[in-house]
């Protein structure tokens, strides 16, 4: 039997697939950023597309919100299969040789988002457009995100990848180096943002937890959502900082896209908490540097929770009663905060306890922290000096 080229097509197509056994290879600190950039227009098309649900623009498949979330997929998606076809002239790597370091839940989750966007194409033309919490429960949805997150996540798990394998770091600035894993942890925890919108306490607009709090009766939502969110936040804080010392302003970059995720999610009518949710990344990034609770010691965890928690929540109600002249009820207003540190710290501990003498000789270097304490204990003894 001859021959076809079709036949000639599947059999190179199979000696693609196959694992030609060499390592892989870690992709260069552009390339991730490459792929963060391209990511930006996948997810910022998204965020359109948020929007116009909230406003409840009319909607359809075929809309402008659409075609730039799509186009930036198939952006993104064809830079990664590029860097895998580099591999292959380059190198004659083939299968899984070829994937870069951090790139494989990319390559699964690129078909998954194409089979669930013909899907949701699919569900819109023959169930219409869903509306209100549908959109975060419908299949095609929750496929589009698992298959969006994979694929975005790829600059993190890079960098993830190359520090748990002890690969030496790129010889550049650690702001550049960062760069491209902060904005890709920010996509994915946005697309947390976004499904999980109802338990994000950001993702609320003023009004609503206005109302809910007024007493004395108060619904219980916007209090749930500030438990939620502390821990949310705080485990974000214990995965980043537990692998890796990142430069001041991670969490700042990181936080950017959830910020403005939070916002889209109510037509931008919450644009106060939008700016607050992104000033608890500074806030974080100003703690990271002043605790450190990568040295993960008891006192820096509950410092950290707390030192978070009581002051982002208590400008939440500030920026609550500002913007609608209704203020919480005090026991609300003063106890939450208290709460939400509490709860908080029990994640913190419970998560990453106390290693007491396990801790490392890079975590034993003192922070800032240490030397404030060590200066107020110094002034005590001083101060008892004295006065016997």
């Amino acid at each position: 039997m001859a021959i076809t080229p079709l036949d000639r097509f599947l059999e190179y197509q199979m000696h693609l697939l196959k694992d030609s056994g060499q390592p892989r290879p870690f992709a260069a600190w552009r390339q991730d950023l490459i792929t963060a950039a391209l990511s930006a227009w996948f997810f910022g098309g998204l965020v359109l597309d948020t929007n116009a649900h909230a406003r409840e623009w009319a909607e359809g498949f075929f809309t402008w919100w659409h075609l730039a979330f799509y186009t930036g997929f198939l952006a993104t998606a064809a830079w990664i299969a590029y860097l895998m076809y580099r591999a292959h002239r380059g190198d004659g790597r083939t299968g899984k040789a070829a994937v870069p370091h951090g790139y494989g839940p990319a390559v699964i989750g690129a078909p998954l988002f194409i089979v669930s966007g013909l899907g949701d194409m699919l569900w819109h033309q023959l169930l219409g457009v869903e509306e209100s919490l549908d959109i975060l429960f419908s299949p095609s949805h929750l496929g589009l995100a698992v298959g969006g997150i994979l694929v975005v996540l790829a600059p993190w798990l890079s960098a993830w990848r190359r520090a748990g394998l002890g690969a030496e770091p790129e010889p550049v600035s650690p702001f550049v180096r960062f760069a491209a894993p902060a904005l890709s942890l920010g996509f994915a925890f946005g697309a947390v943002v976004l499904f999980l919108g109802y338990l994000v306490a950001f993702a609320q607009t003023p009004l609503e937890t206005a109302l809910a709090l007024r007493g004395p009766e108060f619904a219980s939502f916007p209090v749930a959502a500030i438990m939620f969110t502390t821990v949310a936040v705080l485990a974000l804080v214990l995965i980043v900082t537990g692998r890796f010392g990142v430069p001041p302003g991670f969490f700042t970059v990181a936080f950017a896209y959830p910020a403005i995720m939070a916002a889209a999610s109510e037509g931008f009518a919450n644009d106060g908490y939008a700016w607050l949710f992104l000033a608890s990344g500074a806030w974080a990034d100003f703690l990271t540097w002043l605790v450190r609770p990568d040295l993960r010691r008891r006192r820096d965890l509950i410092t950290f929770a707390a030192g978070w928690a009581v002051p982002v929540w208590a400008a939440y109600f500030i920026v609550t009663g500002g913007a609608t002249g209704i203020w919480p009820a005090p026991e609300i207003g003063l106890g939450a905060p208290i709460v939400a540190a509490l709860v908080g710290t029990a994640f913190m501990l419970v998560v990453q306890p106390d290693r007491g003498g396990s801790v490392s000789a890079e975590s034993s270097e003192p922070s800032p922290f240490d030397d404030v304490m060590a200066r107020a204990k110094a002034m005590t003894r001083n101060r008892g000096g004295d006065t016997g």
